[in-house]
């Protein structure tokens, strides 16, 4: 009787099998990773680095603006550290026989003459006076070489031409020393005409006493 109540039942239904598809589903977050959409995140950092290297940019140019050469300047300062002499005379070869000199009254003077307005003045070149010069050489061979090095002078000019032009200041208290110096002359001068009217009429009046 049991069994026969069983049977009664019927067949025992089996729960239908699910597609594995179906039962997954879409995986929505599967493309964004542990913390979202990576490609967002990386667009945000791309942003942060074209404004930070913009400002590093700035920073650049105002670097080279301040470290600004003056045309010319590398080129000394390359040749300076040589430390190669601005007036070299070399003589390899010098034979000479017989010199006879007789010299009377030699006055010689060496200068570096180059002056830009009252702020810098230089003096170059060989001013040589003679009296009475008697010079009597026989058998000579000579070879020399003389090189003159102007680029520190150059350097020098160069540096103050710049300072004048980023500083025209200066020349306005140049041209204002200047006025101020010819008002005092002018000023001298008409006082020293008035004393001299003055001393002119005591003395006429002295005369017709």
């Amino acid at each position: 009787m049991r069994d026969d109540a069983d049977n009664d039942e019927g067949p025992v239904e089996e729960p239908e099998p699910r597609d594995e598809d179906e039962a997954e589903g879409p995986d929505e977050y599967a493309d964004y990773g542990p913390y979202g959409d990576e490609d967002e995140y990386e667009d945000e950092y791309e942003d942060e680095d074209e404004y930070e290297g913009a400002g590093a940019g700035g920073e650049a140019e105002d670097a080279a603006y301040e470290g600004t050469v003056v045309p010319g300047e590398a080129a000394v300062r390359k040749s300076g550290a040589d430390s190669a002499p601005d007036v070299f005379l070399d003589v390899p070869l010098l034979k000479v026989d017989q010199i006879d000199l007789d010299v009377e009254d030699l006055r010689a003077h060496v200068s570096l003459q180059a002056e830009v307005l009252d702020l810098l003045k230089l003096n170059v070149g060989a001013d040589v006076s003679l009296g009475r010069v008697h010079l009597g050489i026989s058998g000579v061979e000579a070879q020399a070489q003389l090189k003159v090095r102007l680029d520190n002078v150059a350097l020098i000019i160069n540096r103050v031409l710049t300072t004048l032009d980023r500083n025209p200041r200066i020349l306005e208290e140049l041209a204002g020393g200047l006025g101020s110096a010819v008002r005092d002359v002018g000023g001298g001068a008409g006082h020293a005409v008035g004393e001299i009217g003055t001393g002119a009429g005591r003395a006429v009046e002295d005369v017709g006493r």
